[in-house]
């Protein structure tokens, strides 16, 4: 083993040569390992070595040099190993330098021959036809970074002043005890985030959805919206459900296909409902799920505290508008 030639500055439990320790922790983390002197760092570990050899324990070490006692010992095991001073990489000495760009092409290549391909496909055409084993992973990194990138979707911001101008309606499904598939349709007003209606069926055709809506309407005093809002669902383009709307005078809008945010007031419903009602209790029959969901509607309208509404509920906020029309 190499002797090390130590500072002629020691650190002691009484400080410097005697002197009380400074006010500054030079031996910070900080200070040491984010320090781009490799010489601090090196007389780091000459002190530990020094103050060791004074025959102080492990924690008065680690107490005069600022330090954890797990980097004191980690420096007095690399010194009995023969390797104090110097910094090694623990990464292997020899290993497999990878052709990136080479692989990065053949990926571009495959993807342009067959678009659908996904990652696993495509890492099993490269190790057939050259001989090279490509994690799928790494090819699925690669393919992200060959696509185009998107620009982000801004979803737009729409505030509407006027309760029961436009109502949100969708669906969501939801599966019971006994593995029964009930339907839960919702409709929500866009300016209070009152729920008008959330009902559960045994169905999901246009006949559910037309009386989900008129419960709706009865919950509301008989009040229609002027403009409802749906996905593109083959219940909602029905041509019984248009004639119904067509004969209430309700316009109907349909969101653009793979837009849901246009319907975001109603998505976000159903993620509260699901997040804080329905996944902390169990249903064993349609009836239990119904009476739970009218349930869930009186508390949402009167009691939960919306953020988007500055912590109103949305019963206040109807309050709020009624007054001021």
């Amino acid at each position: 083993m190499e002797s090390v030639t130590l500072p002629t500055t020691i650190y002691t439990p009484a400080g410097i040569n005697g002197f009380p320790a400074p006010a500054v922790d030079l031996f910070r983390y900080e200070n040491i390992y984010r320090n781009s002197n490799d010489g601090f760092a090196l007389e780091f570990r000459q002190q530990i070595l020094a103050l060791r050899e004074q025959g102080l324990k492990l924690v008065e070490i680690a107490e005069n040099l600022n330090c954890s006692v797990s980097v004191v010992k980690k420096w007095l095991r690399r010194y009995r190993k023969g390797d104090i001073i110097a910094d090694k990489s623990r990464a292997p000495l020899h290993r497999e330098v990878k052709n990136t760009q080479f692989h990065q092409h053949m990926v571009k290549e495959i993807l342009e021959k067959f678009p659908f391909y996904g990652s696993r496909r495509i890492a099993h055409t490269i190790e057939k036809e050259i001989g090279v084993t490509v994690s799928h992973v790494t090819v699925s990194q690669m393919m992200k970074d060959i696509q185009e990138k998107k620009e982000p979707v801004v979803a737009e911001k729409i505030e509407i002043a006027e309760p029961d101008a436009i109502w949100h309606m969708d669906m969501t499904p939801k599966r019971i005890a006994g593995g029964k598939q009930q339907y839960i349709f919702g409709v929500i007003d866009a300016a209070t985030r009152r729920v008008l209606a959330v009902k559960n069926y045994d169905g999901c055709t246009a006949a559910e959805v037309i009386d989900c809506l008129y419960c709706a309407i009865i919950n509301n005093g008989g009040k229609k919206p002027r403009i409802l809002y749906t996905d593109n669902g083959g219940q909602f383009v029905a041509k019984i459900f248009e004639d119904c709307l067509r004969a209430q005078l309700i316009f109907h809008h349909k969101t653009d296909p793979g837009c849901p945010w246009q319907n975001g007031k109603i998505e976000r419903l159903f993620k509260t409902l699901f997040e804080e009602w329905i996944n902390y209790r169990r249903y064993n029959t349609s009836k239990s799920l119904k009476d739970s969901l009218e349930e869930f509607r009186q508390w949402f309208n009167n009691e939960r505290e919306i953020q988007k509404l500055d912590y109103k509920t949305p019963m206040q906020i109807m309050k709020e508008k009624t007054d001021n029309l």
